[in-house]
């Protein structure tokens, strides 16, 4: 049965990026302690990095934070939000890097289909998600991901040829 709908799937894929672009919104949510209305939406034109994680003692979360505070300094030019969900524990995070707070983490993992300990997404400037993966990665990898976003494909191949 699955393998007689791998050709369909496929099919069905190259038809949509034929037709168009194919998109993946960022679930929505509140963020805590700025204001009452604001959300994830609220930071559209801006790029978010929302890092997911049962606690803010986890490993893969510290290990995360060490690997983005290398390339904090571009992130910050960039206007880069930074968002933590954290579920249980205080939300103390120790870093350089200034962080707003998910308002319902255990809701934002939920949302964004995260069952495990940890995950890291890039939501872009359209508010679209561009990467969502529960391992730490490098952190030139979020920048290839801020820096080569669909917006900013898309205005390169706006610019006329010369």
């Amino acid at each position: 049965m699955i393998k007689s709908l791998v050709p369909s799937l496929v099919i069905l894929s190259l038809c949509a990026t034929a037709l168009g672009e194919v998109v993946r919104p960022a679930p929505n949510f509140a963020i805590a302690g700025i204001r009452a209305s604001s959300t994830l939406r609220s930071f559209r034109g801006q790029t978010v990095v929302l890092i997911i994680t049962r606690s803010a003692r986890d490993k893969y979360f510290r290990d995360e934070l060490y690997r983005l505070k290398e390339l904090y300094g571009q992130f910050a030019n960039e206007k880069v939000i930074f968002v933590a969900a954290i579920e249980t524990g205080p939300a103390n995070i120790n870093s350089d890097i200034p962080f707003v707070t998910a308002a319902s983490p255990a809701q934002v993992a939920s949302d964004y289909g995260v069952s495990g300990r940890f995950a890291i997404a890039v939501i872009g400037t359209d508010g679209n998600l561009d990467l969502i993966t529960v391992r730490p990665i490098n952190a030139s990898r979020v920048k290839d991901m801020i820096f080569n976003n669909y917006d900013s494909q898309e205005a390169a191949r706006k610019q006329p040829e010369q």
